[in-house]
């Protein structure tokens, strides 16, 4: 093949990059932003741990709750807000928006954990006829 033949030298080893400025991760975990990557940091956690006990308790049905919550999550985490952010590019209207997908996170997942599953899913349909994209998304299957 092409490695025997020497067209190609073998295996390359790339360091951790990005499309980004300096193609580096400054766009997205630079100080302009530092504090959206800790609330995202916090929230990915507690997405984690509610998914494993929703696993580890639950009766293998799907939760539409469960489903919103984790929606909710993709859209605070979105890197969209980091970078609209570092580029000064609707800096406020993308903070904006990072603050309301978690405050929809938190309020959902602050129902779950302390079991009011019907107003759970009260809220869930109400945040999903808002945002509600990823209409298949199953949390099961995380």
């Amino acid at each position: 093949g092409a490695l025997d033949s020497g067209a190609v030298e073998g295996r390359v080893d790339l360091e951790s990059g990005s499309w980004g400025s300096g193609k580096d991760w400054r766009v997205w975990e630079g100080n302009a932003v530092a504090d959206l990557v800790a609330e995202n940091d916090s929230l990915q956690g507690r997405l984690l741990d509610m998914v494993d006990k929703a696993h580890d308790g639950g009766d293998g049905r799907r939760d539409p709750a469960l489903d919103q919550l984790v929606r909710s999550a993709l859209l605070a985490l979105s890197s969209d807000w980091a970078f609209m952010v570092t580029k000064d590019t609707a800096a406020h209207y993308a903070r904006q928006r990072h603050l309301g997908h978690h405050a929809d996170f938190h309020r959902l997942a602050d129902l779950i954990a302390s079991g009011r599953g019907p107003q759970a899913e009260r809220v869930a349909h109400a945040q999903r006829t808002v945002d509600g994209p990823f209409a298949h998304l199953d949390a099961r299957l995380l």
